[in-house]
């Protein structure tokens, strides 16, 4: 029976161990971005409000005046986002953008949206990663 209890034991212990660490480590490449957007339903629409922010304009004023969807109210903010929960062309565009840029006009099945980043947390950051997956 002691045999048995140190084998379980030794199982519990390799196992309560080794699974943290495991998917601490598949999950280095993941990431979590804050995004806003600003939606429009003409390619000649966002391509106007694309050169107003060129041209100095704010992304937040131009998010509340041009976009057509409830995320105006907040700046075009969508908040936090990680892969998997975006339509697949805004979020292949949002995942490569980098940080405090405005992508180009990106095409989905809801009209045209302009893109940009505003942080970006990686699963890798041992602190952002504690915070999410476990409980204190």
């Amino acid at each position: 029976m002691k045999i048995i209890l140190n084998i379980f034991c030794w199982i519990l212990t390799v196992f309560c161990c080794w699974f943290p660490f495991a998917y601490y480590h598949s999950n280095l490449d993941k990431k979590e971005i804050k995004i806003s957007h600003i939606l429009t339903d003409t390619k000649e629409q966002i391509k106007n409000v694309q050169n107003l922010i060129k041209d100095g304009k704010s992304f937040e004023q131009m998010a509340q005046e041009y976009s057509k969807d409830d995320t105006k109210n907040d700046k075009g903010n969508i908040g936090y986002q990680t892969r998997g929960n975006l339509v697949e062309e805004f979020e292949s565009a949002a995942f490569n953008l980098d940080l405090n840029k405005v992508s180009a006009p990106v095409k989905t099945e809801y009209g045209w949206h302009l893109i940009k980043v505003y942080d970006i947390k990686y699963f890798s950051d041992k602190e952002n990663f504690g915070k999410k997956y476990f409980i204190y």
